[in-house]
């Protein structure tokens, strides 16, 4: 009996030696062991710097979005802001708000792009922490399961076993480092191409907040003249008038063509976010479907 089961074991001791690497790989995934014993190689500097990307780029989000909407209900504060003159006696109003619905409306969608990309990121950061655990510590696991009884069982109702396992072992590691891969991935794609552009327009989004809240382009400068009767005085009150409307006609004038630069610059922020957050995230999705396609095709 001793000396059959010696035998066996010299028979098997391939199958026996990768069955124990086999179980310990199953249980230390199970059990979280495995992340800790990656936690020094480039499995771990992946996970991390995919972590400071979604850190970084959810920060710049956030910051965009407070500007958005700032801007956009200062906007709404003035929208039915009239400025009164009257220039050699005849009336003439300016309304801020008509001067500014184009730029307004655009900067309330880009607001709402904005929360959409935050959204986005919020997911992609939680499907990451996800896949740390479903990847590894349930899946990694069930293919252990499988190719370990596909070593020992060549076939199961006619299903391969080993080849099964080997699928889900690649599937795991897919669900684990796709979404890490594709952060870091993003990250250097906003370093090459997106970096400068954003800076640019975001310093601009800064200078049209400053601007709009401008003030002296709201507030009547008027001042009466007091002690003075008769001709010299209508002489000056037609001076103070005329150069008051001047004056409110140029800055207004100045800022319906910044407008157009302002529209701008969001528009290049949205193409930014969307990109960043919505469109190469979503080429990734589909190229990991492909692959798994590939992968349980053959």
């Amino acid at each position: 009996m001793y000396n059959t089961i010696i035998q066996w074991v010299k028979n098997h001791r391939q199958k026996l030696f990768i069955s124990i690497l086999i179980i310990l790989t199953g249980v230390f995934s199970y059990t979280s062991t495995l992340d800790k014993l990656l936690e020094k190689t480039a499995a771990s500097r992946l996970d991390k710097k995919g972590s400071i990307y979604f850190k970084k780029t959810m920060t710049r989000a956030l910051y965009t979005y407070a500007m958005a909407r700032g801007i956009n209900g200062v906007i709404s504060v003035i929208q039915g802001t009239n400025i009164d003159i009257a220039p050699a006696g005849i009336g003439a109003s300016f309304s801020i708000g008509e001067i500014l619905d184009p730029v307004n409306d655009i900067v309330e969608r880009f607001s709402w792009i904005m929360l959409l990309s935050i959204t986005s990121l919020g997911v992609q950061k939680l499907l990451m922490e996800i896949g740390n655990w479903f990847g590894f510590n349930l899946l990694l696991s069930f293919a252990m399961i499988m190719i370990f009884l596909g070593i020992w069982i060549d076939n199961f109702h006619k299903i391969n076993l080993k080849k099964l396992g080997y699928k889900l072992v690649l599937l795991a590691l897919m669900i684990r480092f796709c979404i890490p891969v594709s952060a870091v991935i993003n990250d250097k794609i906003y370093d090459l191409f997106l970096k400068d552009k954003y800076k640019q327009s975001i310093e601009s989004l800064e200078k049209a907040d400053k601007e709009i809240k401008d003030t002296s382009l709201m507030t009547s400068t008027k001042s009466e003249q007091k002690g003075e009767s008769g001709y010299l005085s209508s002489l000056k009150k037609f001076y103070q008038n005329t150069k008051e409307y001047k004056n409110y006609k140029n800055k207004i004038m100045i800022l319906k063509n910044k407008m157009s630069d302002y529209t701008e610059y969001t528009v290049d922020l949205i193409i930014i976010f969307i990109l960043q957050t919505i469109i190469i995230p979503l080429m990734f999705l589909w190229g990991f479907t492909k692959t798994l396609q590939m992968i349980y095709d053959r």
